[in-house]
């Protein structure tokens, strides 16, 4: 049912590629078209645009349905086998196909062998413990199957009820109340998650039509979101593409103007030319052109990331509210998954830089993490989601070309400012991920990288539960924390890793050398630098916390080279980790590192098998 799901939102997705397209040649041709014929078939092209919609809605609601049930059952499925195939024929017993199960006889229980009865006994009632667990399984395979029956025929109803009449009802009451503007929908994530799951697929196209960006709302499905930010992509990046083109053209009527070259000289009162006057037309044009390239860049990275990948899902996609683009992917279904992992990264993360690079990092981890749980006995059918947050404005420090951004970008990686803005969005975004999960909360695990890392600490330090079960930082200038409690996790669930050539260590080694070292230098530059040192201690400078990989409170994993099983009888041999950035990267023989293998060990739930540090 799973496959079967990914199959559809496959097709979904080409469905709607097809539908964009459509609107995009009758838009073409509406420009050169005009009249009353040519506005009565922009009218039928953008009914027929809404009608494509609903009924793209339709399928990819029914797609969930799919998701949910075939994780359900799989879930029984996986219990109800891991009992029949493994621990019953252990126990030499045997299982008929109504679930009843038959324990061995034992020679001599029935003569009166007071040893045979009493193993006899136990033994019947181990099978009878065995048959109370198949039967309640079946029971609720069984109910499960029917509801996914009802679920699956309503959505096939709905979905005929589109064909036949694409408009749809009218909405309801409480959703007019949103898109009049009277009301909000709700800021709870597990509010907001069952008011969604409630609407149908016309009213969640409606709210779609009242904000573009509800594909980004924490609680939504991860195939409504990936539905509808896929959507949002298209529109902008049709949007900034047209936007570059007209650049292109502007630039070519006036290659010298673009550059600054020959410009006509300002008016004056009594002196006003023609010349200066289509400058400044063209130059408006021109800088509304550039501006509507500026996020260009980033919408290309995330296409790349996600186009023709449908066991990517796009989670989140927000060019508007940040300084810098903003954008989460999912590989594999995070709504379905037993294990899923959230890595925010750090210092000069980009969208346009990261985002297909820490896709693929995540992919190779759920590639690891799924051979891991297949070697391990009672885990083969578990899952894996991995998630690549770029959810906030990591500080950038382009270099000494920017000196202006560079500086900034210093004083923001040495300050919490921005991690403190970050973590109240990825907590969130833990919540999101607990209010639309299928079944049983998910195993979670919180990753942070570099400046990503104390954004991670500060999230799980948010007031509430965010079902984390799980953190693992590296490469890490401090969390601000010190003991898993005040992350509030379990004692044993914190992990960290640190490789020897870090530049990070910097950040706790260089303080100490700099205090000690400024009241040598020669007056007055003495005076000066114990000054400076003040200001930045008085501002919290680079003050968060003890070092999370050399914290006792901390699980500490290797970074060197190492040798792990391979589940077959061999070994696998792993590269080592060097420098800052090696953790989620794939070794020299295109496997994963030993930071790679403790990484996707951990996020599988399979910490015992990880690699400890020294």
């Amino acid at each position: 049912m799973t496959a079967f799901a990914r199959d559809l939102g496959a097709q979904s997705n080409a469905f709607n590629a097809r539908v964009d397209q459509m609107d995009r040649d009758v838009d073409t041709a509406m420009d050169s078209w005009k009249g009353e014929a040519a506005s009565a078939t922009s009218v039928r092209a953008m009914s027929e645009k809404l009608a494509a919609n609903h009924i793209g809605s339709a399928v990819v609601t029914l797609a969930d349905t799919f998701n949910t049930y075939g994780a359900r059952l799989g879930g029984y499925r996986s219990a109800l086998l891991s009992i029949v195939d493994g621990d019953i024929p252990a126990a030499g017993m045997t299982v008929d196909d109504q679930g009843n199960v038959t324990a061995p006889q034992v020679p001599g229980a029935r003569a009166g062998d007071l040893l045979a009865y009493l193993l006899q006994a136990q033994l019947d009632s181990q099978a009878a413990d065995f048959q109370a667990r198949v039967k309640e399984l079946l029971t609720q395979f069984a109910d499960g199957e029917t509801q996914a029956a009802q679920a699956i025929s309503s959505g096939l109803q709905e979905l005929t009820g589109y064909r036949q009449h694409p408009d749809g009802a009218p909405v309801r009451p409480q959703l007019q109340a949103i898109l009049d503007g009277g009301a909000q929908p709700p800021k709870d994530t597990k509010q907001f998650h069952d008011l969604w799951e409630s609407l149908t697929p016309a009213e969640k196209d409606a709210l779609y039509r009242h904000d573009r960006y509800i594909g980004n709302r924490d609680g939504m499905p991860a195939v409504d979101r990936d539905y509808y930010n896929r959507e949002t992509l298209g529109d902008e990046l049709t949007r900034a593409r047209s936007a570059a083109a007209q650049a292109d053209a502007l630039r070519a009527q006036h290659p010298d103007w673009a550059v600054g070259n020959n410009l006509p000289a300002p008016n004056k009162p009594g002196a006003i030319f023609d010349d200066r006057l289509a400058y400044e037309a063209w130059k408006s044009r021109y800088d509304a052109a550039l501006n509507g390239t500026r996020s260009l860049p980033d919408l290309q990275a995330v296409d790349k990331a996600v186009g023709g990948k449908p066991d990517r899902k796009l989670l989140l996609l927000d060019t508007q509210t940040g300084r810098q683009a903003h954008a989460v992917v999912a590989v594999g279904d995070p709504d379905t998954a037993t294990h899923v992992s959230v890595t925010a990264p750090g210092l000069n993360t980009t969208v346009h830089g990261a985002i297909t690079g820490m896709s693929e990092e995540a992919t190779n981890m759920r590639l690891e993490a799924l051979r891991q749980l297949q070697s391990t006995p009672g885990h083969a059918h578990e899952t894996v989601s991995a998630i690549a947050w770029i959810g906030y404005d990591a500080p950038q420090i382009p270099g000494l070309d920017d000196s202006g951004r560079s500086l900034a970008g210093a004083w923001g990686v040495s300050h919490d400012d921005l991690a403190r803005t970050g973590a109240c969005s990825l907590a969130a975004f833990y919540d999101g991920i607990g209010a639309a999960h299928d079944g049983g909360p998910a195993h979670l695990t919180a990753i942070g990288h570099s400046y990503g890392s104390l954004t991670t600490g500060l999230a799980l330090q948010q007031p509430g539960s965010h079902g984390v079960s799980d953190a693992l930082f590296y490469g890490s200038p401090g969390i601000e924390a010190a003991t898993p409690q005040q992350l509030q996790l379990q004692p044993g669930h914190v992990y960290a890793m640190e490789t020897p050539d870090d530049p990070i260590q910097l950040t706790y080694d260089a303080p100490p050398f700099v205090h000690a070292g400024a009241p040598l230098l020669p007056y007055p530059f003495n005076v000066v630098a114990e000054g400076g040192l003040s200001v930045l201690d008085a501002s919290g400078a680079g003050q968060f916390g003890p070092n999370p990989a050399t914290n006792p409170e901390f699980t500490r994993l290797a970074t060197g080279p190492a040798s792990v099983p391979d589940g077959r009888g061999g070994a696998i041999n792993l590269d080592g980790a060097h420098g800052h950035s090696d953790y989620p990267r794939q070794g020299s023989n295109n496997l994963p590192r030993t930071t790679g293998y403790n990484i996707a060990a951990v996020v599988a739930g399979l910490a015992d098998q990880a690699i400890p540090g020294s």
